[in-house]
């Protein structure tokens, strides 16, 4: 059974490799560290609190930047390049002193690569998604594009070759949710770029009627956010809306293919780079972000999900509530209990009760049971939510994914969460 954990730059830069190896290895029994190569536009910790033991800083905001000291004309043959931190530029390889001390100590280190999103530079504006309102996504690159898929490949290349890896863990090969540096609800409907539309009419979309019933979908949260919950959605509009959420799983599983199947060769060339995981949201979500777990299981080794259930999932679900309801705390209520119809989950529960707790625990059972189911023979290794909760529910989190059948716990994450959630992880007990 696998067991690992996720940390970011600042922590190691912040606390020393050494402390920080020292801390996971003694305090949280863990073996495995998966180190964040590139950042996100994001506070750290998210979205609430300070970090409980970084000896520099309360609270770290970082911005999407890529923190691995690849050579500058790395990405040149491509039109586009991740913008890289000064401390990268310069040479600080936070992921290289990490590497160094793990090794004395016996402790595997597997980069956690982000594929469709960071900050460009360059011509990004010819390769990034758009929404339905045509407005470029600068952050993120359209699955569509042969230039995304030569980009993800060179990255993993890069990387792995880099760090001379012999696993990965691919993330964000998806189309974007609401989060980001503000919550942004029109994300979710992307992407509307010429060749995303040209395919969608190839794959039989009535693109007029598409963009018709999501613009309603649209304008309803634009200007009065109370009409979502009476909005109809004509029985040909739902057919189409089904066949783009189909379309869009297609997109992804099309470019993850190629990407795996390339690094698969290179891998066997090389020598490095031999397990190949993927990082997705849990069932519930991933379907509507592009991500279809049947399919995607036949190209990795095995994945992590994240059913965090006192954040709501994979994101702040109540960031998302308050921004299509406003403060209006009664349309809260309601919005709320449309998201969870939708998401199709089985919960009566009401919105300040959520804003407390979270979802129940049992949701970890539920969302890693439908991924194992889904995975087949592939491993699923559950993301467990170990900031911002009471530490018993670690324990009740890890339970609950035993009930799922799960192949291992994948902590998130060290920076933000508390000396006492770590050793209440080192006194788990793997199943």
């Amino acid at each position: 059974m696998e067991t690992a954990i996720q940390l970011h730059p600042h922590d190691v830069r912040d606390e020393g490799a050494t402390r920080t190896v020292e801390n996971i290895l003694k305090r949280a029994k863990i073996h495995t560290i998966i180190p964040e190569t590139a950042t996100l536009d994001e506070r750290h910790p998210y979205p609430r609190g300070i970090l409980p033991h970084n000896p520099l800083h309360d609270v770290v905001n970082t911005k999407a930047l890529l923190e691995v000291p690849l050579p500058k004309d790395y990405f040149s043959n491509l039109q586009f390049s991740p913008v890289q931190s000064k401390k990268a530029q310069s040479g600080n390889d936070y992921i290289g002193k990490l590497i160094t001390v793990a090794n004395k100590y016996g402790i595997s280190v597997i980069p956690w690569v982000k594929g469709l999103n960071a900050s460009f530079e360059g011509d990004i504006s010819s390769f990034a998604i758009q929404t339905i309102q045509g407005k470029i996504v600068s952050t993120w690159l359209c699955p569509s594009k042969s230039k995304t898929v030569e980009y993800v490949i060179q990255l993993l290349k890069g990387i792995v070759g880099h760090y001379s890896s012999q696993a990965v863990m691919l993330d964000r090969m998806r189309y974007p949710d609401w989060s980001g540096d503000k919550v942004r609800p029109e994300r979710m409907l992307t992407c509307f770029c010429p060749k995303c539309e040209k395919g969608m009419e190839e794959y039989g979309i009535d693109l007029a009627l598409l963009k018709n019933e999501l613009n309603k979908i649209l304008s309803a949260y634009h200007q009065n956010p109370e009409k979502l919950l009476d909005l109809q959605i004509s029985t040909e509009g739902k057919i189409e809306i089904k066949k783009w959420i189909l379309f869009r799983q297609e997109n992804i599983t099309r470019l993850t293919t190629k990407v795996s199947n390339s690094l698969r060769r290179w891998s066997e060339e090389v020598g490095v780079g031999k397990k190949f995981w993927l990082n997705l949201w849990s069932p519930s979500f991933a379907k509507f972000l592009g991500q279809n777990y049947n399919s995607l299981a036949e190209i990795c080794d095995g994945a992590k999900h994240f059913p965090y259930h006192r954040l709501g999932g994979g994101a702040d679900l109540a960031g998302l509530v308050k921004e299509l309801a406003g403060e209006d705390e009664d349309l809260q209520e309601k919005i709320f209990n449309l998201v969870i119809k939708i998401l199709e989950l089985p919960y009566d529960l009401s919105f300040k009760k959520f804003k407390d707790i979270g979802l129940p625990v049992e949701f970890v059972a539920r969302e890693t049971s439908i991924a194992k189911e889904q995975f087949k023979d592939k491993p699923i290794f559950s993301g467990i939510q170990i900031w911002d909760v009471p530490e018993n529910d670690i324990i009740k989190a890890c339970k609950a994914a035993n009930e799922g059948n799960t192949d291992g716990y994948f902590y998130y994450c060290y920076g933000w969460a508390p000396f006492k959630a770590l050793d209440v992880v080192g006194k788990i007990e793997s199943k």
